[in-house]
């Protein structure tokens, strides 16, 4: 991971993932680690496994999660690229079930599997991901509360809730445009 080297836009992921000094990755750390770096990894690692082994399934496995992901992030979309993605995440979930027998399927997982529709009625993911929410998250987490509940969290908890109500309401007016009708189309 040290020698790659990431164009200027792409925010890197932590040098040591796992250490527990390194702290928690945000969610653009998480987006890099996986679809860059362990994309180098792995496939330097089992790219050149023989197709039935396990380590070649796993990569495989992986693989299809990347593209789904990658696909439906994209900035433009089509039903061809819905079509691919459904594809991809179906092909990830079965074939996680045959390589982890014991693993259940997680609620995110299976709402992925519905994720196609929300491509069709919305378009690109863009415009209306959940950015807002995660960034209320992240700034509740830098409150400093030393493990208790006071005034002055309460006051800084009001007023980062008021803020972000706010935010809210602005965004609603957008939101319900898309909801009734509208329909997004790729330029190209």
């Amino acid at each position: 991971m040290e020698r790659l080297q990431l164009p200027s836009w792409v925010a890197p992921a932590p040098r040591q993932p796992g250490v527990a000094k390194r702290g928690k990755f945000t969610a653009d750390q998480w987006r890099t680690f996986c679809i860059i770096n362990l994309v180098f990894t792995l496939t330097r690692l089992w790219g050149s496994e023989p197709e039935t082994s396990r380590d070649r399934r796993m990569l495989d496995n992986f693989m299809h999660l990347v593209t789904a992901v990658k696909l439906a992030s994209m900035r433009c979309m089509t039903p061809e690229r819905i079509y691919q993605y459904t594809f991809h995440m179906h092909q990830y979930l079965t074939t996680l079930r045959d390589l982890y027998p014991g693993a259940t399927i997680a609620p995110y997982q299976h709402l992925a599997l519905h994720f196609q529709t929300f491509l069709q009625r919305f378009g690109p993911t863009q415009g209306w991901r959940c950015f807002a929410f995660e960034r209320y998250n992240y700034l509740l987490q830098k409150i400093p509360t030393n493990m208790k509940f006071g005034e002055q969290y309460a006051k800084d908890m009001f007023f980062l809730s008021l803020t972000f109500l706010m935010f809210v309401r602005r965004l609603g007016t957008h939101v319900e445009e898309v909801l009734h009708g509208s329909k997004f189309t790729c330029p190209f």
